[in-house]
């Protein structure tokens, strides 16, 4: 009866939370064909980048990572049945022990695994050996790069795919949070084009200060994640379309996506509050069900509720 009751609930939270990311990409700001048809007969390319990255993003929906740190593997699993691919992870031990797990290897053949968290150099060829391995996000040094290069090459053999990789960037400059400064992106992403032949760079992730109030306006640290991402484009001749950004977690990813996030990383508004060993918050609660969701995201949503009409008459800049 538990598991049906757990079904039920992981997964109207995964409908409500896709929805809520459709709707956040609905709210972009578009530039109209006629404009678009004006940029691109200016004949400058650059221009025209410039002129519509702050209002053109990538068609696609974006990708909704489910991060189940502390989740046991039948939520995993039940989150899989719903339709649920990409899941993220910020330890690379649980990381191990889930992407091994019978149940899950079982059960979720096409299950998309992210790496998450601080990634520290001797754990690399830990984290490399999981199954299903997708995405490392969290890249924020050359050094690692190099490891993480000649570690997957040992690993994965000759002629392999090359692994997706996303430099994190610390955008906030929090000495409590991981990633490279903001003024190193340029080359260390030159470095893993031309230097690390095993990887494949996919784009940039940050995380932010917490609480940013959105009544403000656009949160600054998306904002220069977004400034990175044109530099970088700018620099090394790329796509814009081709390089991902991943910003926005449970109680900011609809700002993070209408200002451009391609990948957004949600855990307990989809599996509940999150339960560590020995802390009293991991207090067994009488139904085995995901307990609510924490305050704080309620808060976000209203505020970005309030936020919504003003940011309709801002300019989302890259500058």
């Amino acid at each position: 009866m538990w598991k049906v009751a757990m079904s039920d609930e992981v997964g109207k939270a995964i409908q409500s939370v896709l929805e809520r990311v459709n709707q956040a990409a609905a709210r972009r700001p578009k530039v109209t064909a006629a404009r678009e048809a004006l940029l691109r007969s200016s004949g400058s390319e650059k221009q025209r980048c410039r002129s519509t990255s702050g209002y053109t993003l990538p068609a696609v929906s974006p990708r909704l990572v489910a991060v189940s740190k502390t989740k046991p593997p039948e939520m995993i699993v039940e989150a899989y049945r719903q339709g649920q691919r990409n899941f993220g992870e910020n330890y690379v031990n649980e990381l191990v022990d889930k992407a091994s797990d019978p149940l899950i290897l079982e059960s979720c053949p096409d299950i998309k695994w992210h790496f998450i968290g601080h990634l520290q150099k001797n754990n690399v060829n830990k984290l490399l050996g999981v199954p299903n391995l997708f995405l490392v996000e969290t890249v924020d040094s050359v050094k690692l790069a190099d490891k993480v290069n000649s570690s997957w090459q040992r690993v994965s053999g000759a002629g392999s795919q090359r692994l997706k990789v996303m430099v994190q960037v610390n955008t906030s400059g929090e000495q409590s949070k991981h990633g490279l400064p903001p003024e190193e992106t340029v080359n260390t992403v030159k470095h893993i084009l031309s230097q690390c032949s095993g990887l494949h760079f996919s784009g940039l992730m940050t995380i932010g200060r917490y609480g940013y109030d959105l009544t403000l306006g656009p949160n600054p640290d998306f904002q220069m994640l977004l400034t990175r991402r044109q530099e970088v484009c700018d620099s090394l001749k790329l796509p814009l379309e081709e390089v991902e950004l991943s910003m926005g977690m449970s109680t900011d990813f609809e700002h993070a996506i209408e200002v451009g996030s391609t990948n957004v990383r949600v855990g307990s508004i989809i599996f509940g509050n999150r339960e560590y060993p020995n802390s009293a918050a991991n207090t067994p609660n009488p139904s085995p069900m995901p307990s609510p969701a924490p305050s704080p995201e309620k808060t976000s949503k209203l505020v970005s509720e309030e936020a919504a009409k003003k940011m309709h008459h801002l300019t989302v800049s890259e500058h």
